[in-house]
């Protein structure tokens, strides 16, 4: 289920799926041909189904699919649901009046259903053809299955009271009204109040039908202000909105992308629905999907094209919908994945997302209803998270037993059954540096789940260094803490690392990676929030500038200049011209060439791998030449005889931002180091302000011995401890930390403030 776009089908064929148009126009996906899942999914997978309690199957299948806390029951591929199926869509189970589960899942070509009563043991029992598509959607109530699809040909009715036999014919197709094109994205029902609703399809609002005969689904009436995505609609039965039959529409103007968001509609009178409430969020690019907390307090939303745009992670948006009148934007969560984020559903206390090639990722609301963490995901597509349109596109966790269902664009039906993770993993205090040499510490406390039983003696520590990894067992401490030792890692490398372990059955738990920096220490030898002036100079021989030189003030904010400086504390910082109160933008702004802000010299000839730090501020999208002058930032280590540029600003950002630069990559650290900022205006009718604040050198030490590390294994510890009690008094020796000649309680304090053992 995914935007709507027009293109042609000479145009499709142009992309991955010449096939579609191969077959004709009639019954072809018009409305979303141009749909990124085309052109980015692959072929697909032609694999052999694979079942847990199958002792033919081959069992590493399961194991090319990265998981946490979910297990694989069953898969079943495209080509052992339907010959013919190019791609898997949507989802949704069905559960009979014997109590058996079955799963509905969309295909290109019809629509497929599996007995999963023994999850390990997925059964086709069914397959019903239906007009070609790569969209296509299905629903449920009472004792049949609702599927419709992009390709037209209205509503296909399904019977379902046979299928524990192999039984499901069409006994019905709804195609009214005509008056609008029998094509449709995706479907809703109200279960309780008996309605089903078909959303999209063209240009198409919310279509409306009545369930009071589930066979015959009678048209009442529909909402066509706006193009309607997705909906979930739901009758509320206390508060006070009982009686009410409200939807809860994911979509917009100009087919979902002119004023995308969440409208709130009440369709209780069929002929006549009211737009109740409306609410958009930051970065909003195309509103899709959805669904309320059980509460009925919380709409969880994705929106499909912002990964990749307007957010570099998955996010989920967080609407409160307490007041249906005035639903207001909470917050936007994610998950640090870059997958694109696709359906949604709550059942309790989990949110379960459908996040195309991250596969089903769950989040325990029960932490937190605005920003839960995650804590199970399975990757139905190995090997990349990228955010383009494959992989899983739908999950449907509302089975009775527990057992959950995933339908893949690629790789057909998964079933699995998901638990709480196997462990968790908490450390009280987490090193900021290690020791390059190696030894460094670090203490972690694990966790069984629920109803889990720990193999403790595969705890283990996985560090890597670049695309280096080194597995590394932790050692048990007593109870339920353990031990991971650092290997020995390059200096001013950032080391990540995460903790693992398994249960009796060999499903893993990993933890949340971390990271420290390798080094001895890492000393802050200059930082300069420029409160005072030392031995920086704004404008020095060969400026042009004629005004907007660099002064060191409170700034006087305008459009263009920033009203504060960045520092916590104080107020000072350099910009180019101080404006006056209320006057205009371009009155104190850099005109008619260069204006340089030059730092005092600096001694980095002791430092071992220094980096400087600065926030800057820059505006040059205004006046008659935007965007065409550039700030270069330069280093030189030979007092200023000749320059090194670290880097050219040339984007407009009007906001302080932070810059960090290794010197060696420019410089061989000198005693004679200075930094320059030169901004100008070099084109005519440009508006050109700039602000530095915060500059810092920070040297990491890679050689030196810690102070108080008197042994030198890198560590300050009780070893250490020990060495420094027993030399108390001697006026000499390393126990002598400062060099006063005497080992007293100042030694002791520089070693305590030291302790990393």
């Amino acid at each position: 289920m995914t935007l709507k776009r027009t293109l042609t089908c000479r145009t499709l064929a142009s992309f991955v799926l010449p096939a579609l148009c191969a077959v004709g126009s009639v019954g072809i996906a018009q409305a979303h041909d141009d749909d990124g899942k085309i052109r980015d999914r692959q072929k697909p997978v032609r694999a052999t189904a694979y079942r847990a309690d199958d002792p033919k199957s081959d069992g590493n299948v399961a194991g090319t699919f990265d998981s946490n806390g979910i297990v694989l029951k069953s898969w079943l591929p495209l080509n052992t649901l339907s010959a013919g199926a190019q791609n898997g869509n949507s989802c949704w189970g069905y559960v009979g009046t014997d109590g058996k589960e079955y799963a509905i899942i969309g295909l290109y070509d019809g629509t497929a259903i599996v007995d999963i009563t023994v999850p390990g043991n997925a059964q086709l029992k069914a397959f019903v053809a239906g007009p070609a598509s790569l969209w296509r959607d299905v629903r449920t109530h009472s004792r049949y299955c609702y599927a419709a699809s992009e390709g037209g040909g209205g509503i296909q009715v399904i019977s379902l009271a046979n299928i524990n036999s192999g039984s499901a014919p069409v006994v019905n197709t709804i195609t009214a009204p005509t008056t609008t094109t029998a094509a449709t994205h995706t479907l809703a029902i109200d279960n309780v109040s008996a309605f089903l609703y078909r959303a999209g399809g063209g240009s198409n609002g919310l279509r409306m039908y009545s369930l009071a005969d589930p066979s015959n689904p009678a048209y009442v009436g529909q909402w066509s202000n706006i193009y309607i995505h997705e909906a979930q609609v739901v009758t509320y039965t206390s508060g006070p909105y009982a009686g009410k039959q409200i939807a809860f529409c994911f979509g917009g103007g100009n087919g979902g992308y002119a004023n995308t968001g969440l409208y709130i509609v009440d369709v209780t009178n069929k002929a006549a629905p009211t737009q109740l409430g409306f609410v958009t969020y930051p970065g909003a690019r195309f509103c899709h999907q959805g669904w309320l907390d059980e509460e009925r307090r919380y709409m969880y939303i994705n929106d499909e094209l912002d990964e990749g745009d307007t957010v570099s992670v998955t996010t989920t948006i967080v609407v409160d919908v307490s007041n249906l009148t005035a639903p207001i934007f909470v917050n936007a969560f994610n998950n640090g994945n870059p997958a694109i984020g696709h359906n949604m559903y709550v059942k309790g206390n989990y949110l379960y997302e459908a996040n195309y090639r991250a596969g089903v990722r769950v989040f325990d609301l029960s932490v937190s209803r605005t920003s839960p963490p995650e804590v199970a995901y399975f990757d139905t597509y190995p090997g990349s998270d990228a955010a383009n349109f494959n992989g899983l596109w739908n999950i449907w966790p509302y089975f009775p037993s527990g057992t959950v269902i995933g339908s893949d664009l690629e790789r057909g039906l998964f079933v699995w059954t998901i638990g709480g993770p196997v462990a968790t993993f908490s450390v009280a205090n987490a090193p900021v540096t290690v020791n390059p040499a190696g030894g460094s510490t670090v203490d972690v406390t694990i966790t069984a789940g629920q109803g889990q039983t720990l193999n403790t003696s595969t705890a283990r520590m996985k560090v890597t260094v670049g695309t280096t990894t080194t597995t590394v067992p932790l050692s048990p401490l007593g109870g339920n803490v353990f031990r991971g030792t650092f290997p020995a890692t390059p200096c001013t490398s950032t080391v990540s690392y995460v903790f693992e372990v398994e249960n009796n059955q060999g499903e893993a738990s990993t933890d949340n990676p971390r990271t420290a920096f390798s080094a001895v220490a890492v000393v802050t030898a200059v930082d300069e929030n420029f409160e005072a002036v030392n031995g920086w100079v704004g404008g020095v021989a060969g400026d042009t500038a004629t005004s907007g030189q660099w002064v060191r003030v409170d700034p006087v904010g305008t459009t263009a200049q920033p009203e504060d400086d960045h520092s916590t504390t104080g107020t000072v910082c350099w910009v180019t011209g101080q404006g006056t109160a209320g006057g205009a933008a371009g009155a104190a702004d850099v005109d008619g060439g260069t204006t340089t802000l030059l730092s005092p010299v600096f001694d980095m000839s002791q430092m071992d791998e220094p980096t400087i730090e600065y926030w800057y501020w820059y505006s040059n999208n205004l006046g008659g030449a935007p965007g065409l002058d550039s700030m270069p930032v330069e280093i030189t280590n030979n007092g200023g005889t000749s320059w090194v540029l670290i880097e050219d600003i040339a984007t407009n950002n009007s906001l302080w931002t932070k810059r960090s630069w290794r010197v060696r990559d420019f410089i061989t650290p000198t005693a004679n180091v200075r930094v320059r900022f030169v901004a100008r205006d070099l084109n005519q009718g440009s508006l050109i302000e700039a602000g530095v604040d915060d500059f810092k050198i920070v040297n990491v030490d890679c050689t030196a011995t810690i102070p108080g590390d008197l042994n030198g294994d890198g560590l300050v510890n009780a070893a250490d401890l020990a060495g420094l009690l027993s030399a108390w008094g001697a006026t000499s020796g390393a126990a002598d930390i400062n060099g006063d000649g005497t080992v007293n309680a100042t030694d002791l304090a520089i070693l305590i403030s030291n302790w990393n053992g």
